[in-house]
């Protein structure tokens, strides 16, 4: 497996050097050992902050080489072929082409263009009405949206649009509009947070053009970060919202305009729903993740009991009934499995269940060990969470680190690696 990894550089008073390239192999455990593994959790890693798993696979990872000199790629999209690097600090937007041949792995550049706005963070690839490619950035400094079509070379040109932020949040750190996350939803509508002002945009396109046609609100307080879709058993989809400032995870049903109905719309057994007149998008579940005071929630990984399960070497389906995916008697249902989510501060990765409909705790926030305290991150403020197949990884920004972590069936992170990188906050795999 080959990742590249991104982060703040000299510019921002930190180590990137650009776009860097590791190379992780993975020996398999045996059945034996996965098996001892898992019993041997319920009995020896119940305590604070322990990790202490048995040693089960071996990933060993080769640092290779930079793929590209930029200054500070703090976001890094790929969509095919094609990544597209966030450049925070110099508030610019790079194309680059992956190609690979006999001579080993390249990054092309094909254009590097300004941001309109402010400080852009984050970006994703969004198809509108007419099937033509746009990336869509998200502005932390001022808040707004800025939207770039994509050429037919692949490259991103010059802005041509931007959609303003407004509003103010209860906080310090939310004296203004900070744009955070672009999320482009299966039925073509495009959501984007506001940590500042505590809500997140709902956009249409309009012949190409993305139209600003609604919001909703969250919690004062609540500093909208992060979002992620999340499978729900009808084969439908809702999305997951990290609150960086409450320390929570909220849950949007959304209907799906593209179907014409409010079949994804999960209408019961929430602990509580809101319409807030925002074209079918509603909150229906807030989970606290029990940050300390000072903590701020970042990023958020999901990965499904199937795969967990599909990647035990000996095939069995011993499922996690403490995780809630399924009662006695039941199968697991088939979008269950587990969301992880890092608290930055006290340097912790929370577990969270999925049952296709809702999240679930797996023991109260106070309670010691994995399911209620969570585990360490393997490092010093972990900005950014990704799961690739069974393995999660921690981009430990300010300890100059990324940590492994092997899943087990019962949805526990067991560290497996740890190695140098230099002030990483993104990860994507090649």
């Amino acid at each position: 497996m080959d990742i590249l990894v991104g982060g703040f550089g000299p510019l921002n008073g930190q180590t990137c050097k650009g776009i860097e390239r590791f190379a992780l192999t993975v020996d398999a455990h045996n059945a034996s050992s996965a098996a001892k593994c898992e019993d041997e959790a319920e009995v020896e890693r119940e305590t604070e902050g322990g990790n202490g798993c048995n040693d089960s696979n071996t990933i060993r990872v080769l640092r290779r080489d930079v793929l590209a000199d930029l200054p500070s790629p703090t976001w890094l999209e790929r969509d095919g072929d094609m990544l597209y690097a966030v450049l925070e600090n110099t508030g610019e937007i790079t194309s680059l082409r992956i190609e690979c041949d006999d001579d080993g792995l390249r990054l092309r550049e094909l254009s590097r263009v300004p941001v309109q706005g402010d400080g852009p963070t984050h970006a994703a690839i969004a198809v509108d009405d007419e099937g033509q490619r746009h990336l869509v950035v998200a502005d932390y400094g001022d808040g707004s949206i800025a939207v770039h079509p994509i050429g037919d070379d692949g490259g991103a040109m010059h802005g041509t649009q931007l959609l303003r932020g407004e509003g103010h949040g209860p906080l310090p750190a939310q004296a203004g509009p900070h744009a955070h996350w672009v999320l482009p939803l299966p039925d073509g509508r495009v959501l984007t947070t506001d940590l500042g002002a505590d809500r997140i945009y709902v956009h249409q396109w309009d012949h190409g053009a993305l139209r600003r046609i609604g919001a909703v609100m969250l919690a004062p307080g609540t500093g909208p970060r992060d979002m992620h879709l999340m499978p729900t058993n009808d084969g439908g989809w809702c999305v997951a919202v990290v609150g960086e400032w409450g320390d929570s995870v909220t849950l949007l049903a959304c209907d799906d305009v593209s179907k014409g109905s409010a079949e994804h719309g999960h209408e019961g057994g929430h602990e509580h729903e809101r319409d807030t007149g925002s074209d079918g998008i509603r909150v229906v579940q807030t989970v606290d993740l029990g940050g300390d005071p000072g903590d701020q929630a970042a990023s958020l990984a999901y990965v499904s009991s199937a795969a967990v399960l599909a990647a035990r070497p000996d095939g069995s389906a011993r499922a996690a009934h403490s995780a809630g995916s399924a009662r006695p008697g039941e199968s697991t249902p088939t979008a269950a499995g587990f969301a992880y989510i890092g608290l930055r501060g006290s340097e912790r990765i929370i577990t969270l269940a999925w049952d296709g409909e809702r999240f679930a705790r797996l023991a109260e926030p106070e309670t010691p060990g994995w399911r209620g305290r969570g585990i360490l991150c393997g490092g010093k403020r972990p900005r950014q969470l990704v799961a690739f197949d069974t393995l999660l990884f921690a981009a430990d920004e300010t300890s100059n680190n990324i940590a492994v972590f092997e899943l087990l069936a019962t949805g526990e992170p067991c560290e497996r690696a740890h190695f140098d990188a230099d002030s990483p906050t993104v990860i994507v795999r090649v």
